[in-house]
């Protein structure tokens, strides 16, 4: 079942989304889906802390392992 949600956007930021949405070939709606969905995506959050944690090690990997 689908939902129904209104938001309130500046006009500025609505004319970039839509660009946006013209540019990806796809319509402002499934936009803003794709995007909450992709935030929402508990796998994605696990995978960018695990990035993050490389990140303030990378000093270590390169000592360790070279370039």
């Amino acid at each position: 079942m689908s939902r129904h949600v209104t938001i309130r956007l500046d006009e500025e930021f609505h004319e970039r989304l839509k660009a946006r949405a013209a540019a990806l070939g796809t319509t402002v709606t499934a936009l803003i889906t794709e995007v909450t969905e992709r935030e929402l995506d508990d796998d994605r959050k696990n995978f960018l802390s695990g990035i993050e944690e490389f990140a303030d090690h990378w000093g270590y990997f390169q000592e360790r392992f070279g370039n």
